[in-house]
């Protein structure tokens, strides 16, 4: 069949560039001087006012509000006014997530009341509560809002600002938990297992994040009301529920949920000119995360534009973990649909990019027209059975949480934007990721049974664990992925194995007929020669039989040293370990007489007694023993299950 390589719709960035915001002269609305505000001290009940918002398309309108109540400690030092909104429009919907930011204006008694026009900022809409019968939300007071303008830009340069880290053990818990609920099979999942288990659970302690709003329900979902007020979240547009799903549990602690479009929201139609859309309050304020050949975004509404061209926006976090470097766009409405949870805004993608957020407080983000951002490249080439090559190219924004995040979705939407994975397959993942200074990782996994999240999990914990390492963050540069997917299933069930003979001497070939079930076809056998060691006592030995993910298990037991970690090349190592263990082999192995010290992951396998004493001593270097072992690695062409063993005796006397 020939091959042709189908061309992308967009071209992405290259990974190492560093990017610079660069604006129009018309691209942020330009105050003749600052937007008079009222304080919080001077709100008071019964006030009535308007808001800004798009509704639908690029157009900023105004809805009616009135004042209910003035809270002094909603948090620490900080305030909350909390509106009613008569408008029929927020009647019908209820508080929107989107509207995040949207500014509100209260007049004073002497002036007249005209929607839309005069009155003074008090804050953002930012806060409501889900099921609600009728529209009440929460709003930050701008003087919190200006006073994180105020830090912003100060300490950290921006594009050094890489973003705290995860908590590692709890995003690799999420991964598998992800992998669970879609029920992948171990050939999918086992090395994400043991990055969770080595790493995960061993090294990384960190704090939780320090902004962590509770989880609501997915959009068009009926739940006991709990009666919790919750930010309004940043609505991320996907295409289907089953993305919404994988994406929930990482974006919702950050501020974020991800709604199902039922298609990919693309750019505006074609009567929008990018260009005549400015950020300005009450207009879309985007959040680009991944662009290319798919578009993921995050969107809330502008609040203020100060006059030194910084934008206020959101009313309250994102991740709240003080210098951030993401970028920010302009952004349009499709429409608002009212659920009974809690309504959300569909937004289309991000439209001009014109800096970055450079402040993420709990009161707002701040961005910054000069703001700068990192990116990596990622390129995607799948082969699906009876169909041409298509490839893919990416752009994904840099941060620590969000990147493997976004290399995920890369992938599994890759896998599958042309058609759905046979039931019976088998895929084949292979993947480069560079990190500069020549740390890259090699994937070569082979998945029996595969799925898009399958090739998607290849991907995630790796760049997880590099980007949330306790020693030295590695951010990905460039991604290259390339899937393969053939309509059959390799793998095959071990059954068991038989030496020819149980007694040998030091030196001889154990010959192995280790018998195997096919999937979907007869057993079959295969024939190994295990060479023994020459210098071997006599006694009892056991051979084990094994697959790749239990063999790395047994080599850990040998081995404790390698999990080792005290530096960011140890991680390095312990990953590239992992990846390197092929999946369609067998691995026979066996433990003989002897054993060495290993000082952190360096091993010292011949030592004299004396020597091996004073060095394990307690007032000697810390140090840890190791047995050694006979390993042999088979290649079979199909992805084993189970393992087995065999036991032989050595004799010396048998030598001739």
């Amino acid at each position: 069949m020939a091959r042709r390589l189908i061309t992308t719709r967009r071209l992405c960035t290259a990974a190492t560039l560093l990017v610079a915001a660069c604006t129009s002269a018309t691209a942020l609305a330009e105050p003749a001087g600052p937007t008079p505000i009222m304080p919080l001290n001077e709100v008071r009940v019964g006030m009535k006012g308007y808001g800004l918002t798009v509704f639908a398309g690029k157009t900023i309108e105004p809805f009616a509000v009135e004042v209910v109540s003035v809270m002094h400690d909603f948090r620490p030092r900080q305030g909350v006014i909390w509106i009613l909104c008569p408008d029929q429009r927020m009647q019908h919907s209820g508080p929107v997530q989107g509207m995040s930011g949207s500014p509100i204006y209260l007049w004073d008694e002497a002036l007249d009341q005209q929607p839309g026009k005069g009155g003074r900022l008090i804050g953002a809409f930012a806060w409501g509560y889900p099921l609600l019968k009728t529209c009440y939300a929460g709003v930050t007071p701008i003087e919190s809002m200006r006073q994180v303008g105020q830090r912003a830009g100060l300490g950290q340069p921006q594009e050094e600002a890489a973003t705290a880290g995860a908590n590692l053990p709890m995003l690799l818990r999420s991964v598998l938990e992800a992998a669970r609920a879609e029920g992948l099979n171990r050939s999918g999942t086992w090395r994400a297992e043991a990055l969770a288990e080595l790493i995960g659970n061993r090294n990384v302690r960190p704090p939780a994040p320090a902004y962590a709003p509770p989880r609501p329900p997915l959009p068009g979902l009926v739940q006991r009301h709990d009666a919790r007020v919750t930010p309004m979240l940043l609505p991320v547009p996907v295409a289907t529920g089953r993305l919404s799903r994988f994406l929930a549990p990482f974006l919702e602690p950050m501020g974020m949920t991800p709604v199902s479009a039922g298609a990919v929201t693309g750019k505006p139609p074609p009567n929008v000119k990018p260009e005549e859309i400015r950020l300005e309050p009450g207009g879309v304020l985007a959040i680009p995360m991944l662009w290319g050949d798919m578009d993921l975004n995050a969107s809330g509404t502008c609040t203020e534009v100060l006059p030194d061209g910084r934008v206020l926006a959101f009313g309250h976090a994102m991740f709240g973990q003080g210098h951030a470097a993401l970028p920010m766009a302009t952004g349009y409405v499709h429409f608002i649909m009212p659920v009974l949870t809690t309504s959300f805004k569909l937004s289309g993608s991000a439209v001009v990019q014109r800096g970055a957020i450079v402040r993420d407080e709990q009161s707002a983000v701040v961005g910054s027209p000069d703001g700068r951002f990192r990116t990596a490249a990622m390129r995607v080439q799948v082969t699906m059975p009876d169909q041409e090559v298509s490839a893919y190219r990416y752009t994904l924004a840099h941060h620590r949480l969000l990147t493997p995040v976004l290399a995920a979705v890369g992938a599994m939407r890759s896998v599958s934007a042309e058609q759905s994975v046979p039931i019976e397959n088998t895929m084949r993942v292979r993947a480069t990721l560079r990190f500069g200074h020549g740390r890259d990782l090699k994937i070569n996994s082979l998945i029996p049974g595969g799925s898009d999240l399958s090739a998607a999990l290849q991907l995630m914990a790796p760049l997880a664990v590099m980007a949330n390492n306790p020693f030295e963050p590695l951010m990905v540069e460039d991604v290259d992925v390339t899937t393969d997917i053939e309509p059959v299933v390799r793998s095959a069930l071990l059954m068991h194995a038989r030496a020819d003979r149980v007694e040998y001497a030091p030196g001889q070939t154990v010959a192995i007929t280790v018998t195997y079930q096919p999937y979907r076809k007869p057993p079959a056998e295969r024939r190994i020669h295990f060479q023994l060691p020459q210098r071997l006592p006599d006694g009892t030995y056991t051979i084990t039989i094994a697959s790749g993910p239990d063999y790395f298990q047994q080599l850990l037991r040998h081995r404790p040293h390698l999990a080792y970690t005290d530096k960011v090349d140890d991680i390095v190592d312990l990953i590239a370990q992992i990846l390197a263990v092929e999946d369609d082999a067998l691995y026979l192995t066996m433990q003989v007489p002897g054993a060495g010290l290993a000082i952190r992951r360096h091993e010292l396998p011949k030592l004299p007694s004396s020597r091996r004493a004073l060095i394990s001593s307690p007032t000697g270097i810390a140090a840890t023993p190791f047995v050694d072992w006979v390993v042999k690695k088979v290649d079979l062409g199909l992805v084993p299950e189970g393992d087995g063993s065999l036991q032989i005796e050595i004799r010396k006397d048998l030598q001739r």
